[in-house]
Protein backbone atom coordinates (compact mmCIF):
# COMPACT_ATOMS: atom_id res chain seq x y z
CA UNK A 1 0.00 0.00 0.00
CA UNK A 2 1.58 3.42 -1.01
CA UNK A 3 0.41 6.59 1.63
CA UNK A 4 -2.09 8.53 0.42
CA UNK A 5 -1.33 12.45 1.24
CA UNK A 6 -4.07 15.01 0.77
CA UNK A 7 -2.95 18.27 1.65
CA UNK A 8 -1.30 18.12 5.18
CA UNK A 9 -2.81 14.26 5.79
CA UNK A 10 -1.37 11.11 5.22
CA UNK A 11 -3.53 8.38 5.09
CA UNK A 12 -2.37 4.84 5.08
CA UNK A 13 1.07 5.36 7.40
CA UNK A 14 0.87 5.46 11.24
CA UNK A 15 -2.12 5.85 13.38
CA UNK A 16 -5.39 5.45 11.88
CA UNK A 17 -6.75 9.32 10.68
CA UNK A 18 -10.48 10.05 12.63
CA UNK A 19 -13.42 10.94 10.36
CA UNK A 20 -16.74 12.62 12.11
CA UNK A 21 -19.73 12.90 10.27
CA UNK A 22 -21.99 15.30 9.92
CA UNK A 23 -25.73 14.68 9.21
CA UNK A 24 -28.80 17.28 9.72
CA UNK A 25 -31.96 17.76 7.59
CA UNK A 26 -31.88 21.64 7.13
CA UNK A 27 -28.32 23.74 6.59
CA UNK A 28 -28.65 25.21 10.17
CA UNK A 29 -28.34 21.89 11.83
CA UNK A 30 -25.69 20.92 9.87
CA UNK A 31 -23.57 23.91 10.25
CA UNK A 32 -23.71 24.01 14.19
CA UNK A 33 -23.28 20.32 14.28
CA UNK A 34 -20.52 21.21 12.08
CA UNK A 35 -18.96 23.90 14.39
CA UNK A 36 -19.06 22.25 17.04
CA UNK A 37 -15.78 19.29 15.61
CA UNK A 38 -13.65 22.18 16.08
CA UNK A 39 -12.98 21.21 19.39
CA UNK A 40 -12.68 17.49 18.84
CA UNK A 41 -10.00 15.37 16.94
CA UNK A 42 -10.63 14.78 13.95
CA UNK A 43 -8.81 14.96 10.29
CA UNK A 44 -11.99 14.60 8.26
CA UNK A 45 -15.21 15.56 8.20
CA UNK A 46 -17.67 13.89 6.01
CA UNK A 47 -21.19 15.69 5.06
CA UNK A 48 -23.59 12.91 4.46
CA UNK A 49 -25.91 14.55 2.56
CA UNK A 50 -28.34 11.94 2.04
CA UNK A 51 -29.93 13.60 5.70
CA UNK A 52 -30.45 16.99 3.91
CA UNK A 53 -34.01 17.94 2.74
CA UNK A 54 -32.62 19.73 -0.18
CA UNK A 55 -29.97 17.57 -1.47
CA UNK A 56 -31.69 17.70 -4.67
CA UNK A 57 -30.82 21.28 -4.98
CA UNK A 58 -27.54 21.91 -6.68
CA UNK A 59 -27.71 25.44 -5.17
CA UNK A 60 -28.19 24.37 -1.57
CA UNK A 61 -26.41 21.46 -1.89
CA UNK A 62 -22.66 23.77 -3.12
CA UNK A 63 -24.01 26.73 -0.47
CA UNK A 64 -23.83 24.22 2.10
CA UNK A 65 -20.03 22.71 1.04
CA UNK A 66 -19.28 26.00 0.63
CA UNK A 67 -20.15 27.36 4.32
CA UNK A 68 -18.35 23.61 5.88
CA UNK A 69 -15.21 24.47 3.73
CA UNK A 70 -15.57 27.93 5.36
CA UNK A 71 -16.37 26.92 8.88
CA UNK A 72 -13.52 24.29 8.85
CA UNK A 73 -10.65 25.50 6.50
CA UNK A 74 -7.86 23.26 8.46
CA UNK A 75 -9.91 19.72 7.86
CA UNK A 76 -10.20 17.64 4.76
CA UNK A 77 -14.19 17.52 3.77
CA UNK A 78 -15.39 14.66 2.50
CA UNK A 79 -18.97 14.40 0.09
CA UNK A 80 -20.99 11.49 0.94
CA UNK A 81 -24.69 10.78 -0.56
CA UNK A 82 -25.46 7.12 1.19
CA UNK A 83 -27.78 5.59 -0.98
CA UNK A 84 -30.80 3.93 0.62
CA UNK A 85 -29.86 0.08 -0.80
CA UNK A 86 -26.29 0.64 1.34
CA UNK A 87 -28.17 2.37 4.27
CA UNK A 88 -28.58 6.07 3.93
CA UNK A 89 -31.61 7.48 4.54
CA UNK A 90 -32.91 8.77 1.07
CA UNK A 91 -33.69 6.56 -1.69
CA UNK A 92 -32.36 7.85 -5.41
CA UNK A 93 -32.33 6.75 -8.76
CA UNK A 94 -28.79 5.78 -9.71
CA UNK A 95 -28.69 8.69 -12.40
CA UNK A 96 -29.68 11.45 -9.64
CA UNK A 97 -27.35 10.07 -7.22
CA UNK A 98 -24.56 10.15 -9.94
CA UNK A 99 -25.45 14.18 -10.86
CA UNK A 100 -25.06 14.80 -7.18
CA UNK A 101 -21.94 13.12 -7.04
CA UNK A 102 -20.91 15.27 -10.31
CA UNK A 103 -22.38 18.35 -9.35
CA UNK A 104 -20.33 18.29 -5.97
CA UNK A 105 -16.58 17.23 -7.47
CA UNK A 106 -17.41 20.01 -10.62
CA UNK A 107 -17.75 22.79 -7.53
CA UNK A 108 -13.94 21.87 -6.34
CA UNK A 109 -14.90 21.93 -2.40
CA UNK A 110 -14.59 18.19 -1.66
CA UNK A 111 -11.77 17.30 -0.60
CA UNK A 112 -12.74 13.39 -1.41
CA UNK A 113 -15.91 11.38 -2.68
CA UNK A 114 -17.27 8.67 -1.56
CA UNK A 115 -18.54 6.87 -4.65
CA UNK A 116 -20.64 3.15 -4.07
CA UNK A 117 -18.56 0.83 -6.23
CA UNK A 118 -21.65 -1.34 -7.00
CA UNK A 119 -23.78 1.98 -8.44
CA UNK A 120 -25.86 0.74 -10.95
CA UNK A 121 -25.31 -3.11 -10.08
CA UNK A 122 -28.27 -5.06 -9.55
CA UNK A 123 -28.02 -7.99 -7.58
CA UNK A 124 -26.56 -9.07 -4.46
CA UNK A 125 -23.43 -10.88 -6.43
CA UNK A 126 -23.32 -8.30 -9.41
CA UNK A 127 -20.27 -6.80 -10.33
CA UNK A 128 -19.34 -3.03 -10.38
CA UNK A 129 -20.27 -0.93 -13.90
CA UNK A 130 -17.31 0.44 -15.19
CA UNK A 131 -19.59 3.06 -17.65
CA UNK A 132 -20.98 3.99 -14.96
CA UNK A 133 -18.22 4.63 -12.27
CA UNK A 134 -15.41 5.66 -14.69
CA UNK A 135 -17.08 9.52 -15.96
CA UNK A 136 -17.26 10.21 -11.98
CA UNK A 137 -14.13 8.74 -11.13
CA UNK A 138 -12.43 10.96 -14.00
CA UNK A 139 -14.05 14.31 -13.48
CA UNK A 140 -13.40 14.11 -9.59
CA UNK A 141 -9.89 13.39 -10.32
CA UNK A 142 -10.03 16.51 -13.04
CA UNK A 143 -11.17 18.42 -10.34
CA UNK A 144 -8.83 17.46 -7.54
CA UNK A 145 -10.94 15.20 -5.84
CA UNK A 146 -9.73 11.83 -4.45
CA UNK A 147 -12.47 8.83 -4.68
CA UNK A 148 -13.01 6.63 -2.33
CA UNK A 149 -14.93 3.32 -3.47
CA UNK A 150 -16.95 1.81 -1.35
CA UNK A 151 -19.29 -1.40 -0.78
CA UNK A 152 -21.21 -1.64 2.41
CA UNK A 153 -23.63 -4.59 3.46
CA UNK A 154 -25.35 -4.34 6.73
CA UNK A 155 -27.06 -7.71 6.70
CA UNK A 156 -23.81 -9.81 6.72
CA UNK A 157 -20.16 -10.37 6.29
CA UNK A 158 -19.17 -12.23 3.03
CA UNK A 159 -16.54 -14.95 3.31
CA UNK A 160 -12.61 -13.10 3.28
CA UNK A 161 -12.27 -14.30 -0.08
CA UNK A 162 -14.89 -11.80 -1.32
CA UNK A 163 -13.73 -9.25 0.84
CA UNK A 164 -10.60 -9.19 -0.41
CA UNK A 165 -11.70 -9.73 -4.01
CA UNK A 166 -13.87 -6.60 -3.68
CA UNK A 167 -10.73 -4.50 -2.18
CA UNK A 168 -8.72 -5.63 -4.91
CA UNK A 169 -11.49 -4.83 -7.92
CA UNK A 170 -11.54 -1.18 -6.21
CA UNK A 171 -7.93 -0.71 -6.17
CA UNK A 172 -8.05 -1.86 -10.34
CA UNK A 173 -10.82 0.40 -10.75
CA UNK A 174 -9.05 3.75 -9.75
CA UNK A 175 -9.88 4.35 -6.71
CA UNK A 176 -7.90 6.22 -4.55
CA UNK A 177 -8.87 4.51 -1.23
CA UNK A 178 -11.08 1.59 -0.78
CA UNK A 179 -13.65 1.00 1.44
CA UNK A 180 -15.46 -1.97 3.20
CA UNK A 181 -18.44 -1.75 5.90
CA UNK A 182 -20.06 -5.29 6.99
CA UNK A 183 -22.32 -6.50 9.44
CA UNK A 184 -20.63 -9.43 11.63
CA UNK A 185 -22.85 -12.05 13.12
CA UNK A 186 -19.74 -13.79 14.78
CA UNK A 187 -16.41 -13.59 16.07
CA UNK A 188 -15.15 -15.43 13.17
CA UNK A 189 -16.57 -12.79 10.74
CA UNK A 190 -15.05 -9.97 12.60
CA UNK A 191 -11.30 -11.88 12.49
CA UNK A 192 -12.17 -12.39 8.76
CA UNK A 193 -12.76 -8.77 8.02
CA UNK A 194 -9.53 -8.02 9.78
CA UNK A 195 -7.91 -10.46 7.88
CA UNK A 196 -8.96 -9.30 4.59
CA UNK A 197 -7.77 -5.97 5.37
CA UNK A 198 -4.14 -6.67 6.28
CA UNK A 199 -3.49 -8.89 3.43
CA UNK A 200 -5.71 -5.69 1.16
CA UNK A 201 -3.13 -3.32 3.19
CA UNK A 202 -0.22 -5.62 2.09
CA UNK A 203 -0.90 -6.26 -1.87
CA UNK A 204 -3.01 -3.46 -3.21
CA UNK A 205 -1.65 0.07 -4.37
CA UNK A 206 -4.42 1.89 -2.34
CA UNK A 207 -5.01 2.37 1.03
CA UNK A 208 -7.98 0.88 2.43
CA UNK A 209 -10.78 1.61 5.33
CA UNK A 210 -12.66 -0.96 6.31
CA UNK A 211 -14.65 -1.73 9.44
CA UNK A 212 -17.17 -4.65 10.98
CA UNK A 213 -20.25 -2.93 12.37
CA UNK A 214 -22.09 -2.87 15.72
CA UNK A 215 -20.96 -3.56 18.99
CA UNK A 216 -19.32 -7.06 17.93
CA UNK A 217 -17.08 -5.42 15.47
CA UNK A 218 -15.81 -2.14 17.34
CA UNK A 219 -12.36 -4.10 17.42
CA UNK A 220 -12.30 -3.23 14.04
CA UNK A 221 -12.50 0.47 14.57
CA UNK A 222 -9.74 0.94 16.82
CA UNK A 223 -6.89 -1.57 15.19
CA UNK A 224 -6.33 0.01 11.84
CA UNK A 225 -2.89 0.14 12.79
CA UNK A 226 -2.33 -3.13 12.88
CA UNK A 227 -4.35 -4.17 9.97
CA UNK A 228 -3.90 -1.60 7.74
CA UNK A 229 -7.42 0.52 7.62
CA UNK A 230 -6.02 4.28 7.20
CA UNK A 231 -9.18 5.78 8.81
CA UNK A 232 -11.86 5.47 11.66
CA UNK A 233 -15.55 6.95 11.59
CA UNK A 234 -16.12 8.61 15.35
CA UNK A 235 -18.77 10.54 16.76
CA UNK A 236 -19.86 14.34 17.84
CA UNK A 237 -23.29 13.22 18.54
CA UNK A 238 -25.35 10.79 16.47
CA UNK A 239 -24.19 8.04 15.00
CA UNK A 240 -24.30 7.62 11.05
CA UNK A 241 -23.58 3.79 11.57
CA UNK A 242 -23.12 1.41 13.51
CA UNK A 243 -20.08 0.84 16.17
CA UNK A 244 -19.11 4.29 15.98
CA UNK A 245 -17.38 5.40 19.21
CA UNK A 246 -17.00 9.18 20.44
CA UNK A 247 -14.02 10.99 19.12
CA UNK A 248 -12.63 11.95 22.25
CA UNK A 249 -12.74 8.52 23.08
CA UNK A 250 -11.58 6.94 19.63
CA UNK A 251 -8.42 9.27 19.78
CA UNK A 252 -7.71 8.16 23.34
CA UNK A 253 -7.63 4.44 22.44
CA UNK A 254 -5.78 5.04 19.14
CA UNK A 255 -3.01 7.10 20.94
CA UNK A 256 -2.36 3.98 24.06
CA UNK A 257 -2.58 1.41 21.29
Amino acid sequence: MKPLTIKNTVLGDGIPKICIPVTGRDEASILRAAGELKTLPHDIVEWRADYFDQVTDQSRVLHVLGALKELLPDSLLLFTFRTHREGGVKELSTEAYLEICKNAVTSGLPDLLDLEFFTGASGENAEACPSVLNPVLSLAHANGCCVILSSHDFHKTPPEEELFRRLSCMDAAGADIAKLAVMPRSETDVLHLLSATRRAADLLSCPVITMSMGRLGVISRISGRLTGSCLTFGTAGEASAPGQLPAKKLKKILETL
